[in-house]
């Protein structure tokens, strides 16, 4: 057994490596910028963990958000691995021993925000030291056209200016043609190798139902018969998570809201209830998902439609992340189109954030209405062929009988001609 088995077998209790990781995870050693797009559940986060535990040095990571950080950290410490967060929710006190452990070279991976990472005196420090390879999680909030643009993320090609010798990694699991090629123009990576995994979960069934009057009643009676399985109910707002917990509590079915609107203990203390399958139910905003480590997710209902396939793709893919049978319903009408419309023309400053908002608006709206084979024109939105039919959604299989089958995948690694 190699070097690289070794450490994925004796710190991540793996005999072998997903799709790609073992071959972003040489390159990488081997010096050369990466940009890798794998599914939710695809182990992206290995890609840059393995090669932290090779040899001597950092390995600095940014991620979005402090809930993911401290969930990464606390697992990799029980694991044996020196990680440490640095962010806003550090005190003085943490901060000043987590720097001095850096100096000493016993931190072997640290994950930081955008904001943190380009700050003149982080970049200064970060000199100073052994950095061996630099990881961009959730790489698509750096473009414009991804669906979760963040300002500060634009910023982080200054990190291949002041470290150009180190090599990059550019981590998400939804990104289109366009929002790859952006990806790597933005983080100015240098001819990386590019590695985009199939986007087919071929144990998840797609379902589309109209949003009528008696669309809680169609879902109250879906939850009952899926009694003792946990599943996850997505809305648009806080009230509405909120509302739709406490009503269907009131109707039998436990569940429990998430929003970031509740305090921090009250969404970690729903977030543990749920992983420890104490409430089988959790009515959430898109807030909810971001790192949940839960493999028996056996539904996930979009009670709300949401305004883009990548976030609808990354949300339902939460769902059956154990390889099992799982439902992804979304109830959809054209009321709930509008009201997207309206944000979009009432919120976003400039035309050009309006029109990619429309467009993939109107990308969600008509995978929703398509008569066709809903599997496919989800995957052709991210660039991927597949045969129909797929006898996995509510197009190919109406009576709900039928499951996903095996079928060939179209797998393969590509290389841009430029960074």
């Amino acid at each position: 057994m190699d070097r690289l088995h070794l450490i994925l077998q004796r710190y991540f209790g793996h005999s072998a490596f997903n799709l790609y990781q073992r071959e972003i995870i040489e390159d990488l050693l081997a010096g050369r910028d990466v940009l890798a797009v794998l599914a939710t559940g695809g182990g992206k986060s290995l890609c840059y963990q393995v090669p932290a535990l090779v040899g001597d040095g950092v390995v600095l990571v940014i991620s979005p958000l402090i809930a993911l950080m401290k969930d990464q950290v606390d697992d990799l410490q029980a694991r044996g691995v020196g990680a440490e967060a640095l962010n806003s929710s550090g005190s003085y006190a943490a901060t000043r021993r987590i720097l001095s452990e850096l100096k000493e070279g016993l931190i072997q991976i640290l994950y930081v925000s955008p904001e943190k990472a380009v700050g003149e005196d982080f970049i200064d420090l970060m000199a100073s030291l052994p950095v061996t390879l630099i990881a961009v999680d959730e790489a698509h909030c750096i473009s414009m056209w991804g669906h979760q643009f963040r300002p500060e993320y634009r910023s982080l090609s200054v990190l291949k200016e002041r470290f150009p010798g180190v090599p990059m990694v550019a981590l998400t699991a939804t990104a289109t043609p366009d929002v790859r090629d952006d990806i790597a123009r933005q983080l100015n990576l240098s001819d990386p190798s590019v590695y985009v995994g199939s986007f087919n979960r071929e144990n998840l069934r797609y379902v589309v139902v109209g949003k009528e009057e008696d669309a809680y009643e169609r879902l109250r009676a879906y939850l009952r018969g899926r009694r003792g399985d946990a599943g996850i109910v997505y809305v648009a707002t806080r009230d509405g998570a909120e509302t739709l917990a406490a009503r269907l509590r009131a109707g039998g079915i436990p569940a429990l809201p998430y929003h970031a609107g509740m305090t921090a203990a009250a969404r970690r203390e729903t977030q543990d209830r749920f992983i420890g399958g104490k409430v089988p139910v959790v009515c959430a905003t898109s807030a909810f998902g971001m790192g949940i480590d839960k493999p028996d997710v056996r539904f996930v209902v979009h009670y709300d439609m949401p305004k883009t396939l990548e976030a609808y793709y990354q949300e339902s893919g939460r769902a059956g992340r154990d390889g099992k049978e799982s439902d992804c319903i979304l109830y959809y009408s054209d009321e709930d189109a509008r009201r997207l419309r309206s944000f979009i023309d009432r919120d976003l400053a400039s035309e050009f954030q309006r029109k990619v908002a429309r467009s993939k608006l109107q990308s969600m709206v008509d995978y929703c209405t398509t008569t066709e084979c809903r599997r496919k024109a989800l995957l052709g939105y991210f660039g991927e062929r597949i045969e129909e039919p797929c006898n996995g959604c509510d197009a190919c299989a109406p009576a709900g009988k039928a499951r996903p089958r095996s079928g060939r995948r179209k797998r393969g690694a590509t290389r841009p001609a430029s960074g």
